[in-house]
């Protein structure tokens, strides 16, 4: 069956029907096909996601596909360490009934930038190793399955970058002490609620992937209060965040029930703002999608004074 021009729609129509029924017949969407797909589920409302999610449910139910998995939810929560690590790894189901769907997945706006995020990290941590010599402490803020700390040591086995990672899930500090175990003497792992962290340490870097996105305003606001004090002088705190801009939004919502608290640059800024930050000390930047945005924000009230003009914008939100 060739792709057909999906009409904005609520309901799916007997068209509809017999296309997803062919995708489900091929293992999932073939490249082709993603286009007239994406459209199709960015049209409908609650009560033709239900009718999707029916045609679907042999994939959605098998943990052993991408959204399967994320759909399940074996561990109690939307994106956990196990399908990050996937998303990480661009795993592909060998069982060919599903292996399109693993396919398409991986090549969406939402898994690329969740890669791209990785990279992002990494490069953070090169950059902070250049800045000076002597040991350097970062604390990792919803850890999951530290992948992306097992490949900077990887690329790097002699740096002098010790890490204190926080994660509420036991099994994910599981898993993630398993993939790190030759590096287990530069990582220390902390299973508590971020809220309630206490330290008397100061840290180089405060990092933290993907944990704000699924934290309410005043929750993002109070975290920020809390660990800023926790940086060194020269420290720096880089928080990550799905941007209002994810044109695979609704994909994760309808196939993977797997919900985020979505923010602009200009959320990020205000939010900042709120917390006590002054425009100097902060700065946005993305990823090569623009799906993932990080707020960086500097000790130092001089970090960021050279991008004092494009960030004026948020002067009105400034604490003094």
């Amino acid at each position: 069956m060739e792709t057909t021009q999906v009409q904005v729609a609520k309901k799916l129509t007997d068209e509809h029907v017999a296309f997803l029924e062919n995708v489900m017949m091929k293992g999932g969407p073939e490249q082709r096909d993603y286009k007239t797909f994406n459209q199709l589920v960015n049209s409908l409302d609650e009560s033709g996601i239900e009718e999707l999610r029916d045609i679907l449910s042999p994939v959605l139910n098998n943990t052993e596909t991408m959204h399967g998995f994320a759909y399940s939810k074996p561990f109690g929560y939307a994106g956990d360490f196990k399908i990050i690590d996937m998303i990480y790894e661009n795993k592909v189901t060998s069982d060919p009934r599903y292996k399109n769907w693993d396919i398409w997945w991986n090549s969406e706006y939402a898994s690329r930038a969740v890669r791209n995020r990785k990279d992002y990290f990494i490069n953070i941590c090169s950059e902070l190793e250049k800045k000076s010599e002597g040991p350097k402490e970062v604390l990792v803020l919803g850890s999951g399955p530290a992948t992306d700390i097992y490949e900077y040591f990887v690329k790097n086995p002699d740096s002098n970058l010790t890490f204190d990672l926080i994660d509420l899930d036991e099994n994910a500090i599981e898993y993630a002490k398993e993939k790190n175990r030759k590096f287990s003497d530069k990582m220390n792992f902390f299973r508590i609620n971020v809220l309630r962290f206490k330290t008397h340490k100061h840290y180089d870097l405060i990092w933290s992937a993907g944990l704000f996105d699924y934290f309410k305003e005043k929750h993002f606001i109070y975290l920020l209060k809390k660990y800023l004090p926790f940086l060194d002088e020269n420290g720096e705190m880089v928080i990550g965040n799905f941007s209002s801009y994810n044109p695979t939004r609704k994909l994760m919502e309808a196939l993977s029930g797997w919900y985020l608290n979505y923010r602009s640059d200009y959320d990020l800024y205000k939010m900042a703002a709120e917390a006590g930050v002054k425009g100097e000390q902060m700065i946005v930047n993305k990823e090569p999608l623009g799906v993932n945005l990080f707020l960086r924000i500097k000790k130092s009230e001089e970090s960021f004074i050279e991008f004092r003009e494009p960030i004026s914008k948020v002067a009105e939100y400034s604490v003094n």
